[in-house]
């Protein structure tokens, strides 16, 4: 029974043609357009992950071996190159403060008399 089926035969590859020389499909016109626009609910980015506490001392310690590095291992400033380290990371992962709000005084009464 094999014997009578006909071979299978791959597709011809199609040569390139200029896109100005054929139009283009009904179905291409679609997806060349932009997305729909996103809601502004989707649009707004996720706050930024906060690292663990065990992350964060090996962010420190790293912090603390670069700085010993750059010193050349140099004896005697082990806890200032943690104490700076810490401080650095500490700006980079917590979130800063808000600003605080310019308090206006209220309007004096004058006194009459």
């Amino acid at each position: 029974m094999e014997e009578t089926r006909k071979p299978s035969r791959k597709p011809r590859a199609k040569a390139a043609a200029p896109a100005a020389s054929k139009p283009a499909p009904k179905g291409a016109a679609k997806a060349a357009r932009p997305a729909a626009p996103v809601k502004a609910a989707a649009r707004k980015q996720a706050a930024p992950a906060v690292p663990t506490q065990a992350e964060r001392d090996q962010m420190v310690r790293m912090a603390a071996y670069f700085r010993a590095q750059q010193r050349g291992f140099a004896p005697g400033n082990e806890w200032e190159d943690w104490l700076v380290a810490e401080a650095e990371i500490s700006a980079l992962v917590e979130p800063a403060p808000p600003p605080a709000k310019s308090r206006k005084a209220p309007p004096r009464k004058t006194s009459k008399g």
